[in-house]
């Protein structure tokens, strides 16, 4: 069973997490702003339920993660406690990752969108707004590759962009100072 501190046997869960939530909600928002596009337009991938399509007319994009590498172990940082507030000292584990991202662009406009997005994903400026919300372009593919959909016995264009955003995942879990023991230490010259 997890525990939320050292104070009880057991497997530690983390206590705080930071920058780990509503990552497809701020690829979305980056991805509307870059291109343009409606922020209702730039849908999150893979949903439970997707809801209706817009229109072939309308030009749209899906954008979502395909998969998250962790770089290494993670750094661990203590702050340590003290024995009178046994309650007191936390530990905190820092991990960077590279999410594989996609956007897939619907519609009339589909290529355009995508080389905009792709051109715009890589300028600095657009970079930095995106590390205002705890994320960061580590590189965009070169190529955008053209994927039509069959959709409603019609073919539908898509164009898919790949790339790689990166982030900085801290969570803190509850390791505490250890104040007392109910054990004996014996050495070569006795008791301590």
């Amino acid at each position: 069973m997890a525990v939320i501190d050292s104070r009880t046997a057991g497997v530690l869960r983390p206590g705080d997490s930071e920058n780990t939530g509503e990552v497809e909600t701020r690829l979305r928002l980056f991805v509307s702003d870059v291109t343009g596009l409606e922020a209702k337009l730039v849908r999150q991938r893979w949903l439970p339920k997707p809801g209706t399509q817009p229109s072939l007319e309308v030009s749209w994009c899906a954008v979502g993660i395909v998969g998250i590498k962790t770089w290494g172990l993670p750094y661990i940082r203590g702050r340590k406690g003290t024995i009178s507030d046994p309650a007191s000292g936390d530990v905190k584990s820092e991990a960077h990752q590279t999410m594989q991202c996609m956007a897939s662009f619907y519609g009339p406009q589909a290529q355009e969108l995508a080389d905009i997005f792709r051109s715009g994903a890589r300028l600095p400026q657009n970079n930095d707004y995106l590390q205002s919300m705890g994320l960061s372009i580590q590189g965009v593919d070169d190529d955008i590759r053209h994927q039509p959909d069959f959709q409603l016995q019609q073919w539908v264009d898509r164009y898919d962009v790949s790339f790689r955003v990166g982030r900085k995942v801290s969570r803190t879990y509850g390791v505490r100072t250890i104040a007392s023991a109910d054990v004996e230490i014996i050495t070569e010259r006795g008791k301590l």
